[in-house]
Parts: C-alpha cells; structure tokens; sequence
C-alpha cells in the first residue's frame, strides 16, 4: 500500500500561516516529534498530516490579509487588501464571512483557522451577524467535519 505524500514546503508554510510550531502540530496530533522533525529531511509529508494540520486550530489572535491569500483566499473577496496590517482574527473572520460566504471561502476559513474559531467568532459579534448566516455557516461546518 502506497501512501500519498506531499511536498514538506506546503507543511512548513501551512504551519507559519497559521502560527503553528512543530512541538504544538505533534501535540494535537499525536505524531512523535521525531516523526514530524523528520518529514524536513525526506522532503515529504504524508497526506494525512496536512489534513490534520488544516484542521487543527490557528494559534495566530492577528492575522494579515496576505497570510490569507498565502493560504489560498482570493483578494476579491476581503474586507482589509492591505498585507502586511494585522487584524484580530476573530473581526477577520466575521467581516469576511459577510462580505463573501460561499463554500470555498468556509473551507478555506476552517483550514486556516479551525472551525471551533469560527464559530468563536460569529458567537462573539452574534449581535453584528445575522441568524442566517450563523446557521449557514454552522450547517457547512457540521457537513465539512463529516465529509473529513
């Protein structure tokens, strides 16, 4: 049985993205930190890492909007297009989310942050969010974590 790899590069960026450092990725996932510390040396990754780690919460309270786009959103569709200025995540979150909601942009939400923050978030400015759109979002979330 052939186990799918992909390229160490795209797990390093993933874990800078998201604030995440090797020790804490090992911790959430139970992998030995031997292991992980490891995958650098092969040049490879196997699939399931990288599904774990796209699940595993942001550490990151501020992110910018150019580790968003680093992280696959398109500029067309955030609030803040300057780079390099930090926002907290959690007004990052809601004001994306109304300003375009689809599935792509929740998928890419929820591999960033993880959806416990997403939820989170839309909790926390429940009042400047409509019922709706918690519910949709919710029912995605619910829907995305079956499907994974």
């Amino acid at each position: 049985m052939t186990t799918m790899k992909t390229d160490h590069k795209n797990f390093e960026a993933l874990l800078k993205a998201k604030g995440i450092s090797k020790k804490a990725f090992s911790a959430y996932s139970g992998i030995p930190y031997y292991t992980v510390a490891g995958w650098k040396k092969s040049a490879q990754v196997p699939a399931y890492a990288m599904v774990l780690l796209r699940q595993m919460p942001s550490a990151k309270a501020f992110v910018t909007a150019g580790e968003l786009l680093s992280a696959g959103l398109p500029k067309a569709i955030l609030w803040n297009n300057d780079p390099k200025k930090q926002v907290p995540a959690d007004i990052f979150i809601v004001a994306t989310l109304e300003r375009a909601y689809n599935d792509f942009v929740i998928e890419k939400l929820t591999e960033f942050f993880g959806s416990e923050q997403i939820l989170t978030a839309l909790l926390k400015h429940k009042e400047r969010v409509s019922d709706k759109l918690i519910r949709q979002v919710t029912s995605h979330l619910q829907h995305f974590k079956a499907v994974t």
